[in-house]
């Protein structure tokens, strides 16, 4: 699954690598779950929108080893910061 930058004004994007524990369908957002990490494993959950993880989830699954590029977003609510990761692209790494 590629990712093209629509903008000229960010290049670079974060990265992280690991095995797929879960893929999580939902009606508008779904998640991806990776377990990383060597010696302290640790589990990373990533979002996207419905039309994306239907392409993760027919290109990967359970147990693949892939890297995934993407960005955070914060929003305020309840008096409290929410984080979320949200997945740009999905790559397997080649074995």
């Amino acid at each position: 699954m590629d990712f093209n930058n629509k903008s000229e004004k960010q290049q670079v994007f974060s990265e992280i690598r690991g095995v797929i524990t879960q893929l999580n369908d939902g009606e508008n957002f779904c998640s991806v779950t990776l377990q990383v990490g060597h010696d302290n494993t640790r589990n990373v959950n990533l979002i996207c929108k419905k039309p994306q993880f239907d392409l993760i989830a027919q290109a990967n699954s359970l147990g693949d080893k892939v890297f995934v590029r993407y960005f955070l977003s914060s929003r305020f609510k309840n008096e409290r910061w929410y984080t979320m990761a949200n997945i740009l692209a999905v790559h397997k790494v080649p074995a």
